[in-house]
């Protein structure tokens, strides 16, 4: 990248017009001091890039991620509990009646 750069013109970084007078490009912000170039404080970080992120693999990793098989077999183990209650309560509550 070029550090000779001067506005007005297109940034060297990302190819937007910088305006004359203008201390740093507005679109990626660099400036004199990068050397008109974009992202020199994260280059050697390896970040992934923006497009590269998936939000649903994330939340899979993060959380879980619970097939429908899983959930299915835990709403069944929850009605299964349920029942087995209502027969408990029931059958202590029924005698007493009679």
């Amino acid at each position: 990248m070029s550090t000779r750069f001067k506005p007005p013109g297109q940034c060297p970084a990302c190819g937007e017009w910088v305006p004359r007078g203008a201390a740093a490009c507005d679109e990626c912000g660099a400036c004199a001091k990068s050397g008109w170039s974009g992202n020199t404080h994260t280059d050697g970080l390896d970040l992934p890039d923006e497009e590269e992120f998936n939000y649903d693999d994330f939340i899979a990793s993060e959380f879980g991620g619970k097939g429908s098989r899983e959930i299915a077999g835990s709403k069944l183990w929850w009605w299964v509990a349920l029942v087995l209650f209502l027969i408990l309560v029931f059958g202590a509550v029924i005698p007493a009646f009679r």
